[in-house]
C-alpha cells in the first residue's frame, strides 16, 4: 500500500472510530441527552483522502499546515514537523461538528460571537479552509468563541459561521482552531531537567566580561558564581540557581529555517556544560521586539552523546523565537547579580 493511500485510510478510520464512540455513548443512558443537527461539513469524511492542506487565518496572521510523505508539517515555516495527532484532532471535530442552535443573522452582533470578518484587523474570528493538493477548497468555516457547557456540564460547543453566509450557529463541537505555532508542533526544543544535569553555565554578552557558574561540588543542588571581585557582593536571592534552570528547558514560540550559524555583534552566546560531557551552545539574537535562538550540541559518552544527537536532530536548520521573559531569565549580566557599591 502507497503511504498517501495509507495516511487518507489512517484518517478515515479516526474518523470512523470517533464517529462510533459518539453513536455509542449518544444509546447508552450514561450519557447526556443527544445534541445533533446538520453536519457543519457534510461529506467530509468521504473527502478526507484529499485534505493536503489546513489554512489558518486571523487578520494579519497565517497559519498553514500540509501533509507530506512522513506525516504533517509547517509549511508557512520551512515544513519544520506538526504533530499529526493534533491535525487529526482537529478534522475529527470538524467532520463530527454540527449546527445545533441558529443564532444571529445580524452583522453587528457578530462580535459578540467572535464570527466577524476574520480579515479585520483585530478579528478575534479565526477562517479555517482544508484544501486539496490543488489548492480547491474542500470546507471552510468561520470559528468563534466557544460556548463552555453549552450541552451540559461536561459538553461544550463553538459558534461557527460559513464564509458568505449571514447565519451563526451554534455548533456541538469544541473545536480549537489556533495560530499559536507551539500548539501544533513540539514545543520543548531543549530539556536537560533530567539527566544529564547542567554543571556550568557562561553566558557571554557582547562588550561584557561573561557571567560563569558553577556547580557546587559540595551541594549538587546549588550554584556559585566565579571570579566575584573582590569589592564585590552578591544581591541576597541572587538567583543562580535560577540562571542554572533556565537554561535547562526552552519552549519555543515560533520557528523558521537559518541558512547559516547565527553571528555578529548583537549575538549573545550561552555554552552550557552538562553531565557526561554533554555540550549545548544557545545563540541569542533580539530582532525588533523578538528574540531568536539557535541551538547546537556536541560531545559525550552514552546517554549524554545520544541526548546530543537527540538535540542536533530536532534542532539543526531552526532557529527558534523564545518568549521575552525566558530571554530576560538567561541573559542576566553580572552587574544584575551584585549589590550597588
Amino acid at each position: 500500500m502507497k503511504p498517501k493511500h495509507f495516511a487518507a485510510l489512517t484518517v478515515i478510520t479516526v474518523f470512523a472510530v470517533a464517529l462510533a464512540l459518539t453513536t455509542f455513548a449518544t444509546q447508552n443512558r450514561w450519557s447526556q441527552a443527544k445534541v445533533s443537527g446538520a453536519s457543519l461539513f457534510p461529506g467530509l469524511i468521504t473527502q478526507s483522502g484529499k485534505i493536503a492542506k489546513i489554512e489558518i487565518k486571523q487578520g494579519d496572521k497565517t497559519l498553514t499546515l500540509a501533509a507530506d510523505k512522513d506525516g504533517w508539517v509547517l509549511s508557512d515555516r520551512g515544513g519544520f514537523p506538526a504533530k499529526a495527532d493534533a491535525v487529526r484532532a482537529l478534522l475529527v471535530k470538524l467532520a463530527q461538528a454540527e449546527l445545533v442552535e441558529g443564532k444571529t443573522r445580524n452583522k453587528d452582533r457578530y462580535a459578540l460571537l467572535e464570527l466577524e470578518d476574520p480579515t479585520g484587523k483585530d478579528a478575534k474570528s479565526r477562517l479555517v479552509r482544508l484544501l486539496d493538493d490543488k489548492g480547491n477548497p474542500l470546507a471552510a468555516a468561520i470559528v468563534g468563541k466557544k460556548r463552555f457547557d453549552a450541552f451540559g456540564a461536561s459538553k461544550g460547543g463553538t459558534y461557527v459561521r460559513k464564509p458568505g453566509d449571514d447565519q451563526t450557529w451554534l455548533s456541538n463541537a469544541d473545536v480549537d482552531v489556533s495560530l499559536a505555532v507551539r500548539d501544533w508542533v513540539q514545543a520543548t526544543v531543549l530539556d536537560l531537567g533530567g539527566a544529564p544535569k547542567v554543571s556550568k553555565v557562561t553566558v557571554e554578552i557582547p562588550g561584557e566580561e561573561p557571567l560563569v557558574i558553577q556547580r557546587d561540588a559540595a551541594d549538587p543542588r546549588k550554584y556559585a558564581l566565579l571570579g566575584i571581585p573582590d569589592d564585590k557582593k552578591l544581591k541576597e536571592g541572587a538567583g543562580l540557581d535560577d540562571i542554572a534552570r533556565a537554561v535547562a528547558t526552552i519552549d519555543l514560540e515560533d520557528v523558521r529555517k537559518t541558512a547559516a550559524t547565527m553571528t555578529g555583534n548583537d549575538v549573545n552566546v550561552i555554552r552550557i556544560e552538562a553531565d557526561g560531557g554533554l555540550g549545548v551552545t544557545l545563540r541569542l539574537r533580539k530582532q525588533g521586539e523578538d528574540y531568536w535562538l539557535a541551538l547546537e550540541a556536541a560531545g559525550g559518552e552514552g546517554e549524554a552523546k545520544k541526548t546530543a544527537e537527540d538535540i542536533a536532530k530536532r534542532v539543526q536548520g531552526w532557529e527558534f523565537r523564545i518568549a521575552p521573559g525566558k530571554a530576560q531569565s538567561l541573559l542576566k549580566r553580572r552587574a544584575d547579580l551584585f549589590q550597588a557599591s
